[in-house]
């Protein structure tokens, strides 16, 4: 699969993504993305939950994806609770995570994929 699952659930403040990000058109998979979450950060849940559990993801994918996480960045800046969960299989996505949290300024609890649970 070259696009990532995605699951949101703005009851729940739970935001998941992940797999392989490896679209032709990256602009065409993430742009109702970022069009939800700015509708969400709009009336946001008292804690957000944000999961990203990629196996894979390109260098355009990257791109999205931290602005993706910009958002819930800002978030937190103002005062909501979010929390991030980087979820990794290997050194190179959890140097990403770990890259991605300093350019952010936020703090992300860092998991090995094998303790993750899906909740779709």
């Amino acid at each position: 699969m070259k696009t990532p699952w995605v699951n949101l659930d703005p009851q729940k403040g739970l935001i998941e993504l992940g797999g392989r990000s490896i679209p032709e058109n990256t602009e065409s998979v993430y742009r109702p993305l970022i069009e939800w979450i700015e509708e969400y950060i709009q009336n946001p849940s008292a804690h957000t939950e944000v999961v990203v559990n990629f196996e894979y993801f390109n260098s355009s994918s990257a791109k999205y994806l931290i602005r993706f996480l910009e958002y819930f960045s800002t978030l937190k800046k103002t005062g909501y609770d979010v929390t991030i969960k980087w979820y990794y299989d290997d050194d190179e996505l959890l140097e990403y995570g770990q890259d991605f949290q300093d350019v952010l300024e936020m703090q992300f609890e860092f998991h090995h994929s094998k303790e993750y649970k899906k909740s779709i």
